[in-house]
């Protein structure tokens, strides 16, 4: 056995899971959307197993008017096949809510990472670059946002020297405090820059 399957021998499948991934990025929003797209699911599901139970009830009595001895088979039977149908839409519904779990979290985790780079890019540290996972739902967002700190890291460059070649000719003129300032500022936007 290799080590990844060590791992989760070791650890099992799911606590390795839920301590890699943090599915509930946004859990407010992801899970109203879970419970929307779960509750459309489910009322499907209902509704169809009602119309397949009341579809095999009334074949049943049919039968049952013909052949009274079959009643007790022909109820198990409608039991038995009630009992799968459940079963077989539990399965789905569970299916539906890991799903857009799971879907939800490509688009909030994206959000989630560009929230945390234009915070940085707020704060001064143009020197961020976007790096979505190729699932993500914003990835058409990565190269654009990724131009603009590039961009902003250009200026941030450009004010730093033309602040520092305006200190050097204020103290060219004598004034060698005011040119110590501005050397301060254009080093402290430098400092956000690289």
């Amino acid at each position: 056995m290799n080590e990844s399957a060590d791992e989760y021998v070791e650890f099992g499948f799911w606590e390795k899971l839920l301590r890699r991934r943090h599915y509930l990025v946004d859990p407010h929003r992801q899970l109203a959307a879970t419970i929307r797209i779960s509750g459309l699911v489910l009322v499907l599901l209902i509704t169809i197993n009602a119309v397949i139970a009341w579809q095999s009830h009334t074949t049943t009595n049919q039968i049952m008017a013909r052949n009274p001895n079959l009643g007790e088979v022909m109820r198990a039977n409608d039991l038995r096949n009630l009992a799968i149908m459940a079963g077989i839409s539990l399965i789905i519904l569970a299916m539906v809510v890991i799903r857009s779990i799971m879907y939800t979290h490509r688009t909030a985790g994206a959000v989630f990472k560009v929230s945390q780079c234009m915070d940085k890019i707020a704060a001064g540290d143009f020197n961020t670059s976007l790096r979505l996972r190729d699932d993500d739902s914003l990835r058409e967002l990565e190269e654009p946002f990724n131009k603009m700190a590039k961009a902003l890291l250009g200026y941030a460059d450009e004010d730093h020297r033309s602040m520092t070649k305006l200190a050097d000719e204020i103290e060219e003129r004598g004034n060698s405090v005011d040119a110590e300032m501005l050397r301060r500022i254009a080093e402290s936007r430098s400092h956000h820059a690289d």
